[in-house]
């Protein structure tokens, strides 16, 4: 793993190499990665991967190369190569946005992730869950230690750096019958770190899920868990890009300061939340902000990286995402050129609990999590997905039967502004801490026959 001082020199010797104006991103991404299926572990892998992106300016030119290696002769090549390709960019629609003097604090890293969750700890935390599994089940599953690093220099002298430890456990547990049960785990603290406890969850859901009925399509109260929530906030701050929003390709287009869900939904992208994975700096160099996006219901602000925040004639967010897309980091999973995206999703609880939801419930569903996920029309925020590991029917306040899986197809918009219900514990999946949610009037459009 590349260090403070290394990384140092690489910006250095980058800015001195190339004849313009410089923006040096490193980043080095490891993962140490066992994995398990049938009980078994079926491999131990340890990945490292650097890359060194430079973005040279001259005037309202922009050009970027990247490169995996970084000793002097690649850098030279990585600059003379940025250079020339400069030569050749026509004029851009806005020149770099300076960056202030605000000062940027260092991530805090847990030394003893690293030490616990070797190759030896990762293995037999898994041995220590498999072990609890009765005749007729199976697990499969992963256990990753990620170490991040990322660093930010330019031609100025600005230097960021950023370096970081977590931990993932993701497992399904299933019944020789076909049922199945998730549950995962993602950690930055040791004492925050219970696979255990996410394996039981999964096993308990596996032996309740055997023998499942089925459920007629239509609308329903719906109660989802942490990570069924996670999976639906996905598409509600993909609405949020800056990008997305001066396209007209979202749902936020044009109705800032308006109310769009129920009075009991407020979001937040919150760095400063020591239960998100906090990296203080973007990939801009500017210095991430913890903004409130929804709050009661109504839309307050999106997220911009310098050159939506130019078109849009604001200041930049500090939520540029860069070529971070391609890092082990959880927000690898979106894919945006441009207008940031708000990573560290922070959802207000309420005053409930699950099993409370599930008393007050005439008829309804209890969703595990969500799979196969996608806009059916970003405009409107309409999702389609299916349920998986974990669905069961609620009758008069009791859980009655595990169910087949359903398909979904709900506006993010209604859903979250029938909200009956949040619960006062919230869980990590990913970059997000979320509560479980009740909501009315869900509509489930298809189902298993």
């Amino acid at each position: 793993m590349l260090d403070k001082n290394r990384t140092r020199e690489i910006v250095e010797k980058l800015v001195s190499y190339t004849g313009n104006y410089a923006v040096v991103n490193i980043y080095d991404n490891g993962e140490r990665l066992s994995k398990f299926a049938n009980s078994q572990i079926v491999h131990n892998v340890e990945t490292e991967d650097v890359l060194v992106v430079l973005t040279v300016y001259s005037g309202k030119k922009e050009a970027t190369c990247s490169a995996n290696l970084y000793d002097d002769e690649s850098l030279k090549q990585l600059a003379a190569k940025a250079d020339g390709i400069l030569d050749l960019m026509p004029e851009g629609a806005c020149e770099r946005f300076p960056l202030g003097e605000e000062a940027v604090p260092e991530s805090r890293n847990d030394s003893r992730l690293a030490e616990t969750f070797d190759v030896e700890g990762r293995v037999g935390a898994i041995r220590r869950c498999v072990e609890t599994l009765e005749a007729g089940f199976s697990a499969a599953g992963i256990f990753a230690l990620y170490k991040n690093m990322h660093a930010f220099g330019n031609s100025d002298g600005v230097f960021h750096y950023h370096y970081a430890d977590y931990v993932h456990f993701d497992t399904t547990v299933t019944h020789e019958s076909g049922a199945t049960g998730y549950g995962g785990m993602t950690a930055t603290r040791l004492e925050d770190c219970d696979a255990e406890g996410a394996f039981k969850a999964a096993y308990d859901k596996a032996r309740a899920a055997v023998n499942p009925v089925y459920a007629e399509v239509g609308a329903y109260t719906v109660i989802l868990e942490p990570a069924a929530v996670d999976g639906l906030l996905r598409f509600v701050a993909t609405g949020l890009n800056g990008d997305n929003f001066l396209s007209g390709m979202s749902y936020a287009s044009g109705r800032l300061g308006q109310k769009l869900f129920g009075e009991n939904f407020t979001l937040r992208d919150d760095v400063n939340n020591p239960e998100t994975i906090q990296c203080f700096f973007d990939a801009e160099g500017r210095r991430r902000t913890s903004i409130t996006l929804i709050e009661n219901g109504t839309l307050e602000q999106v997220v911009h990286d310098g050159k939506t925040a130019f078109r849009a004639g604001v200041r930049p967010t500090g939520h540029a995402l860069g070529s971070a897309r391609g890092s082990s980091h959880p927000a690898n999973m979106v894919f945006y050129a441009s207008g940031g995206y708000p990573i560290n999703l922070v959802m207000d609880g309420g005053d409930s609990t699950l099993e409370e939801m599930i008393a007050s419930t005439k008829k309804g569903i209890l969703v595990t999590h969500f799979h196969y996920m996608n806009y059916v029309d970003p405009v409107t925020a309409q999702v389609t997905g299916l349920t998986r590991d974990g669905t069961f029917l609620i009758e008069d306040g009791k859980i009655k039967a595990p169910i087949h899986n359903m398909r979904f197809t709900e506006s993010m918009l209604d859903a979250f502004s029938n909200i009956s219900a949040l619960s006062r514990r919230r869980e990590r999946f990913g970059t997000s801490l979320v509560p479980a949610v009740k909501i009315e009037n869900f509509h489930f459009t298809s189902g298993q026959k």
